[in-house]
């Protein structure tokens, strides 16, 4: 059932409309206003949710009574992104600024070109999948892995509503060292649709839960080189909370034949304890390979060389660095 924020039909849509209207003339809904948005959408993002749909029941019956679905316009309209309503991390972020990771977002300018295949591995809501396959274009492809359930369900159904891109393949699975399953986990920070984290023994992840009632559930996980094992890639992000080290491990022959741009979180303390590795041999990794390691430097996407060191002291400043390993 659609909904305009608690009503329904032509009056819905004249409540509406009276509302932004007021909102965007600087006078504020009424309390009584007030109180049906309060369960529909962050009243921060209100003038931009907006201009999109509010949809109930869009995940499917596990969720059907519990989520609020925004359709929100990225990128002053490039695409458009479902968003959870009560999502605190990426979807609170979407809708106030209609953008995500902005240097990510210049980065992809830069190099992304009609025709590429792209790998997003931990495409979350696939803000950047939606992304990649506007600037790849209808010639192009995007492969799309994500784990977590609800955020598989709101990449799919963005999906269905942007129309003219790349085709986008969405795998609900993990990507790791060898087929068989995870542990998935939010680590008790749910209203995060970002804070997902995967590994192979729950033991470690239940080491690390900092948050009230955190959800566990097992999830197929599967190598990159068995799945798409005659795939050619052009292009890969990763984001994967630290388990990159196992992921790359699952797609070593894809990165020697293809040799890809890498993009990759690094976020040094989830990489000690979910990759189980010293972030230096994460990047050494790829150095060994024939690859030479730059950090994303602007919003514009400019990237520059860096050192370890240098690197270290990024991911410092804000829990993580975004690095590119460019094939040399």
């Amino acid at each position: 059932m659609v909904t305009a924020l608690g009503w329904t039909g032509r009056e819905g849509r004249v409540v509406l409309a009276a509302m932004v209207a007021r909102v965007l003339a600087g006078r504020w809904p009424t309390p009584a206003e007030r109180t049906l948005l309060r369960d529909a959408i962050r009243l921060a993002g209100f003038r931009r949710a907006a201009q999109g749909l509010v949809l109930r029941g869009a995940l499917g019956s596990a969720e059907r009574a519990a989520v609020t679905t925004v359709l929100v316009p990225a990128l002053e309209g490039l695409f458009t992104v479902a968003v959870s309503a009560d999502d605190t991390g990426i979807g609170l972020e979407v809708l106030e600024s209609g953008v995500w990771e902005p240097e990510v977002c210049g980065f992809y300018r830069r190099v992304l070109k009609p025709g590429m295949t792209v790998a997003d591995i931990g495409a979350n809501i696939g803000f950047h999948a939606l992304h990649a396959a506007v600037l790849v274009g209808a010639g192009g492809r995007v492969i799309a892995v994500e784990p977590d359930r609800r955020n598989a369900a709101l990449l799919r159904l963005a999906v269905r509503l942007n129309h003219g891109l790349a085709p986008i393949t969405v795998v609900e699975a993990a990507l790791a060292d060898a087929d068989g399953e995870l542990t998935l986990s939010d680590l008790g920070n749910a209203a995060n649709s970002g804070a997902r984290f995967t590994h192979a023994d729950r033991a470690v992840l239940e080491g690390l839960v900092h948050g009230p009632a955190p959800h566990f559930r097992t999830v197929p996980a599967m190598r990159w080189d068995e799945r798409f094992a005659d795939t050619r890639v052009d292009f890969a992000k990763l984001d994967v909370e630290g388990y990159e080290p196992r992921v790359v491990a699952g797609m070593e022959r894809m990165l020697r034949r293809d040799r890809p741009m890498v993009l990759s979180e690094y976020a040094p303390a989830n990489l000690r304890q979910l990759g189980g590795i010293e972030p230096e041999a994460y990047l050494r990794w790829f150095e060994e390979r024939g690859y030479r390691t730059e950090i994303l430097v602007s919003a514009a996407g400019e990237t520059a060389p860096a050192t370890a060191a240098e690197i270290a002291a990024r991911a410092a400043g804000g829990h993580h660095a975004e690095v590119v390993f460019r094939p040399r």
